[in-house]
C-alpha cells in the first residue's frame, strides 16, 4: 500500500515544474518522476514476493525467549 501512496504524494509536486516555461525544468522534472516511480514500482515487486517466501519459510515457527524466573522472596 505504501508505494501507491508515495507515487501520489511523488506525483503531487510534480506538475508545477512540469508545467514550467523552461523546457530543461520540466524536463528535469519528468525524468525526476519517472525515475522515482521505476524505484518504486521496483522495490514493490521485489519486495512483496520476498516477504512471500519469508513467511512461508517461517510458517509455524515461534520465538520464544526465556525469561528469568523469579526469586522467592527471603
Amino acid at each position: 500500500m505504501l508505494p501507491p501512496l508515495l507515487m501520489l504524494a511523488t506525483c503531487t509536486g510534480l506538475p508545477t515544474f512540469l508545467m514550467s516555461e523552461d523546457e530543461e525544468v520540466a524536463g528535469g522534472a519528468l525524468l525526476f518522476g519517472a525515475g522515482v516511480l521505476s524505484i518504486l514500482w521496483a522495490i514493490w515487486l521485489l519486495g512483496v514476493p520476498l516477504l512471500g517466501l519469508l513467511m512461508l519459510g517461517t510458517r509455524g515457527r515461534k520465538l520464544v525467549i526465556e525469561q528469568p524466573r523469579p526469586q522467592p522472596p527471603s
